[in-house]
């Protein structure tokens, strides 16, 4: 039951933010909160899916190998990709990935 208010709560607040945005009028401003919240939105996903995945999966079949490729995606690959993401809003960052792209190329 908690489970259930969590995710309501989460699907609210997303709802508003959402509402909100949609009332900015310039295509500018919509893009760039769009972009902000685009990839905390992916990281929630990727968190809160990989709950979820584990959860519904458990009610199926007892696959250990499964369970622990979803514990590692749960507990290190979220958190390590949480300040990546979040940096790809940084210019010096995205500067950076595109001077290392193209001398690779």
């Amino acid at each position: 039951m908690s489970g259930f208010l969590t995710i309501s709560g989460i699907f609210f607040s997303y709802c508003k933010i959402i509402s909100s945005i949609l009332r900015i009028l310039s295509t500018g401003g919509k893009y760039k909160a769009f972009s902000t919240c685009g990839s905390h939105l992916s990281v929630v996903c990727l968190f809160y899916g990989t709950g979820i995945g584990v959860y519904l999966g458990s009610a199926v079949s007892q696959s250990p190998r499964k369970e622990a490729v979803a514990l590692v995606m749960y507990t290190v690959v979220s958190p390590m990709l949480n300040p990546f993401i979040y940096g790809l809003r940084n210019r010096d960052i995205k500067s950076s990935l595109r001077r290392i792209h193209s001398k690779s190329v």
